[in-house]
Parts: structure tokens; C-alpha cells; sequence
């Protein structure tokens, strides 16, 4: 098992083998490419999962290279050794390293063989992300014709991988929908600050947008083609964009069709969300029904916008942006560096198609921003369900890192069933929650039933 570290700017670690160097990492971009069972046991990050990296042999690779001058030769660079002393500051990972071997550039002969050597997906090689990979690392370097086996010494090394005890936080579990009311009004909340609601049906779920969502493997099923994604549904649909002025309109649409976006469902009504929670019930291999969640999520006032907002114009339109693009928008320029260069200039063509008179003052940082937004009550379903959105930018750090800009707390709900058959009676139930004929008559269907 071994650390695979892959950036597009490898500058940081070109330094002699021997000497200790520093260098920076994003958390939004940690444990990408990483099998879910790992991954899942090395979140939140904290001190222990540091200790865990340390312990492991790192190679550390550039992104896919290509020489123009030398018939287009593909390669990469390849650099071994050690990191430590882990430091998170905002939504960095600052550590510390020192190189025990340095390979040059590795031409890539047979491209699909080095992949699979190191265990890569598709599109891993041009991902600047950290990886735990599987396989001994020596093995790797060899099959991948980086070195011959005899001239490498690597310790194989197989740390203790498990949820550390500081993992397991201790979350409210509830059983009745009284017990649920007592503890929503319980919650203190200053005449600055609002609060929003989200259900899971099952408490793994992870509080990220469909577009973020991975498969086993650690790789994104649709964040390098959300541009592809949001060009060919208003191509092939165009009719039932005709209408909507701004991009958050037309995502709020793609949403509510089904395409993944990068804006999450929430609600002001948290009966909404603890209906949302138990009305899909899930179960286990024994057929025992999986705890949900309700999630709550309080925010500072002017952390909410409004559907005109320039930020959220902003960061919506990022959808645009082909990943090629979105590798050259460099968040840590200035302002003014930032706004004169060209992929930004770019971004604001996208946004003077709603905003005509936009002006290129974006500042870097808030397209990494999580946002509360508000759309427009366009749509029967958003107005029945006191729907809101989380909308992610670029980058966006996710709340199961440990280090998200989001306020949360989670409620474990037990005894579903029952609790649904409650909410009824406050008249929260399919259809009600989803205006339409369909859920109506399925509900009055289901009513008028003969049972034994």
C-alpha cells in the first residue's frame, strides 16, 4: 500500500534526493482515485489519518506530459519517497517531504500498462489529486518499466488501516417524530442566522451533489464531463430551457429531471426533510432496515442568495467550463492577475449571456465556495417542498473532510415506518411533498385497498 501524490505543477518536488522540502495539497482534491472502502475509513481527516500517510511509501507523479518537440512523446515524472508533518490550513494540507529516489521522466510507451501497474483510472493521469493505492509500490515501479527491481529498495509496508476512535462521533438517535419536533425546537438560533434541512434515507450517505459522486473505485462518474453533461441536455431540450433566464434556473431544471448537477437539495421545513428520510426505507443483506439522517445546516444570514446574485451566477456557470478550463482557472492569483487571464475572461463571457452588463471582478475565492440559494418559485415542487439549494463551486471541500466552511448536525432516525404514518397526520406525505396527479392517485389507490 502506497501514497501515488499527482500534481500538473511538480516544481515543489524537484529537489535533490535527501533533502526535506514543503509543499501544499487541497483538501477537495484528498483520497481522490481511492478505493471507497479505504476512503471511507480515512474520513474526517485528523491526526491519526496523518500519522497513517506517514507511514506509508509515497511516489509522487506529474500529470500526463507531452513533448511537441519529440513526436508528441507522452510522459510523466516519477519521484519516490516519504511525507510528514501534516498541517491543514483552511482548505489546504500543508507536509512536509524528503525524496529517496528521483526517476526523470518516464516516457509512456504503453500507456495502458503503466496504469494499470499503478492501479490508475480513467482520466487519472491528468488529475492533480493523492490516492491511497492498494499494491506494493516496488511491484508498481517495477511493471510499469520505471526501474528494474533489483536497483530500488522500497520497505513494503502494511500499516493498520481502521476508523480510529475519534472517527466515531456520537450523533442523537431518534424514534418518534415527538422526540424529533423537541429537538428542532430546541435548536438556538441568533436573528443573523438560518437554517436549512436535508434527509438521508441512510445515514452513509454522503452530503455532496450528484455531479461529486464517485464510483468504488474513487473515480467521478461525472465531474470531467459536466460541460458535455449541461451542453447536450439544452441542445436536445431546448424548449424547456427557453424560459429561463439564468443558469441556477436551468440547473434547478436539470436537477429536477434527473441530470446530475452541482446543486444539492435542501429544505426549510424539517418535517420535509424527515420525510424525505424515511419515505424510501433501505435495507441491509438481513433484511434489517438501515437508520436514516436528517442533517441540519445552520448558516450566517448573508450566506443565503438570492437566484440574481453575482456569485451565484458565478460559480453556476462554471458547468460551462470544459475540465481543461477549469485546471486553468488558478484560484490563488490576486484578483486582478486572476480577472486579466484568459479562461477567467471566459467565465464572464458565460455569465454576460444572463448578465449582459457583468463586469470581470470576480474574486478568485468565492468560486471554491458552498452556497445557500434560494431559487425561484418557478416550480410546484420546490414550493411544496420549502425547497432551497446548496450549490458547490470548484472544488468545492465536501463536509465529510472535516474541514467544510458547513455547520452541521446530524440526527440519526430509527422506526420509520412509523414516523411516516405520523407525518401523514401533519399532512406531509407523497402527495403533498410532490404535487401531481401521479402520487395523488397512487395515495387515494393505496387508501381504498381491500386487505385481509
Amino acid at each position: 500500500m502506497y501514497n501515488l501524490v499527482m500534481s500538473y505543477d511538480d516544481s515543489d518536488w524537484s529537489l535533490r534526493v535527501g533533502q526535506k522540502g514543503t509543499s501544499v495539497f487541497s483538501v477537495s482534491r484528498f483520497l481522490e482515485y481511492t478505493e471507497s472502502s479505504i476512503e471511507e475509513k480515512l474520513k474526517p481527516i485528523s491526526s491519526t489519518v496523518f500519522t497513517f500517510l506517514a507511514e506509508l511509501p509515497t511516489v509522487f507523479m506529474s500529470e500526463l506530459q507531452t513533448d511537441r518537440g519529440d513526436n508528441l512523446r507522452s510522459f510523466v515524472t516519477v519521484r519516490t519517497g516519504r511525507v510528514s508533518n501534516f498541517r491543514v490550513s483552511e482548505s489546504d494540507i500543508r507536509y512536509d517531504f524528503e525524496l529517496d529516489h528521483d526517476f526523470g521522466e518516464i516516457t509512456l510507451s504503453d500507456r495502458r500498462k503503466f496504469e494499470q501497474a499503478f492501479e490508475l483510472g480513467r482520466m487519472e493521469l491528468n488529475r492533480t489529486h493523492w490516492a491511497i493505492k492498494q499494491g506494493d509500490l516496488k511491484q508498481a515501479l517495477f511493471e510499469a518499466k520505471v526501474t528494474d527491481l533489483k536497483n530500488v529498495q522500497i520497505a513494503r509496508t502494511e500499516p493498520n488501516i481502521r476508523a480510529p476512535e475519534e472517527h466515531q462521533t456520537a450523533h442523537t438517535e431518534i424514534n418518534t417524530i415527538e422526540e424529533f419536533m423537541n429537538y428542532v425546537l430546541r435548536i438556538n438560533t441568533n436573528s443573523d442566522e438560518e437554517i436549512f434541512y436535508r434527509g438521508h434515507s441512510d445515514q452513509k450517505y454522503r452530503l455532496e451533489p450528484s455531479l461529486f459522486r464517485k464510483n468504488r473505485n474513487g473515480e467521478y462518474l461525472y465531474l470531467q464531463n459536466e460541460a458535455n453533461l449541461v451542453r447536450e441536455i439544452l441542445t436536445t431540450q431546448a424548449s424547456e430551457f427557453s424560459n429561463d433566464q439564468y443558469m441556477l434556473d436551468k440547473l434547478v431544471r436539470m436537477q429536477h429531471f434527473g441530470l446530475p448537477t452541482r446543486l444539492l437539495d435542501v429544505t426549510s421545513n424539517p418535517l420535509v426533510a424527515l420525510y424525505f428520510c424515511c419515505s424510501s426505507p433501505k435495507y441491509d443483506e438481513r433484511k434489517n432496515e438501515l437508520d436514516g439522517e436528517v442533517i441540519i445546516l445552520k448558516t450566517k444570514s448573508n450566506n443565503v442568495r438570492f437566484f440574481d446574485s453575482d456569485t451565484v451566477s458565478c460559480i453556476t456557470n462554471l458547468c460551462l467550463m470544459s475540465e481543461v478550463d477549469h485546471k486553468s482557472l488558478n484560484t490563488s492569483q490576486d484578483k486582478s492577475k486572476f480577472n486579466k487571464s484568459s479562461v477567467c475572461r471566459k467565465l464572464v463571457h458565460f455569465i454576460r449571456r444572463e448578465k449582459p452588463y457583468f463586469e470581470n471582478r470576480i474574486a478568485p475565492k468565492d468560486l471554491e465556495r458552498i452556497l445557500f440559494v434560494r431559487g425561484r418559485n418557478t416550480n410546484e415542487r420546490i414550493i411544496s417542498q420549502s425547497g432551497a439549494f446548496l450549490l458547490f463551486g470548484k472544488d468545492a471541500v465536501l463536509p465529510e473532510t472535516g474541514f467544510s466552511s458547513l455547520e452541521l448536525d446530524r440526527i440519526i432516525i430509527k422506526n420509520k415506518s412509523d414516523i411516516l404514518e405520523k407525518l401523514s397526520k401533519f399532512n406531509i406525505k407523497s402527495s403533498t411533498v410532490f404535487p401531481g396527479i401521479e402520487k395523488t392517485a397512487a395515495e387515494i389507490a393505496n387508501k381504498f385497498e381491500l386487505r385481509k
